[in-house]
């Protein structure tokens, strides 16, 4: 099955694991046939050749055939390779990315529920990193203190501030109890979020300045003949052509 599923990289690697494997399970076989033979008596003519027959069966098997035997020793030979697989096709210190990620990037969505987010870090850590290299057991496993940071570095700041305020401390507790507290503070503000809010309204903008009405398209009631149409001033009160006349000494 393993070799019909897999592909490429994958399937070269676990036949080529396989055989490696195969090689001193095969010599232990030998050994185990070889230790009867030698601990028989001879008493027995029917059972001496048995041994014997089998003796030679197993010093004819080769490290492909040894995979067909239907013993334990077959199926520590396909965990064996398996877990070569992780090895070879995974990143280096893949345990470290994982945990690293963990820590520092697995902040809860906002739209994720703390309980929910609580079941896939125990997901990750109680049936992914145990399959991980190098160890390929529980020994791995992150323990509670770390799930409980985990936790609060993944929630806002303001529920790390709460459980002050109530004198609840994380890490004395179990990481259970500390998504059951921070449901509390997620069910207390879904429930604080339908109250109604005040709508500002928006502002009027500055007020326009009427020079910029000074145009050809301008309704105004008066004319100057630097600004044209316009609606506050003529050509006796503009600014700008009394400036320019005291600047050429026309005025005094």
């Amino acid at each position: 099955m393993i070799q019909q599923f897999a592909s490429g990289s994958a399937l070269s690697g676990f036949s080529h694991n396989g055989l490696v494997e195969a090689a001193p399970a095969r010599a232990e076989l030998v050994a185990t046939a070889q230790a009867a033979v030698n601990a028989d008596n001879g008493t027995d003519a029917a059972r001496r050749q048995r041994l014997d027959d089998h003796l030679a069966a197993v010093q004819a098997l080769t490290n492909a055939t040894v995979l067909a035997q239907a013993d334990g020793i077959q199926i520590i030979m396909i965990t064996a390779a398996l877990r070569q697989l992780p090895t070879v096709l995974l990143p280096t210190k893949i345990l470290q990315r994982v945990k690293c990620h963990l820590r520092r990037e697995a902040r809860k969505p906002i739209e994720m529920g703390v309980r929910e987010h609580l079941m896939h870090i125990l997901r990750i850590n109680l049936q992914e990193i145990p399959r991980l290299p190098p160890h390929f057991n529980g020994t791995q496993m992150l323990s509670d203190e770390e799930i409980i940071d985990i936790l609060l570095f993944g929630a806002p700041k303001s529920w790390q501030r709460e459980m002050d305020c109530q004198g609840l401390d994380p890490l004395a507790s179990t990481p259970h109890d500390v998504a059951t507290f921070m449901e509390r503070i997620e069910m207390s503000e879904d429930f604080d979020s339908d109250k109604k809010t005040t709508k500002v309204a928006p502002g009027k903008g500055k007020k326009k300045s009427g020079y910029n009405k000074g145009n050809l398209d301008a309704d105004g009631s008066k004319h100057c003949v630097l600004h044209v149409n316009n609606n506050t001033h003529d050509t006796s009160e503009c600014k700008t052509l009394m400036a320019q006349a005291k600047k050429f000494g026309l005025v005094w």
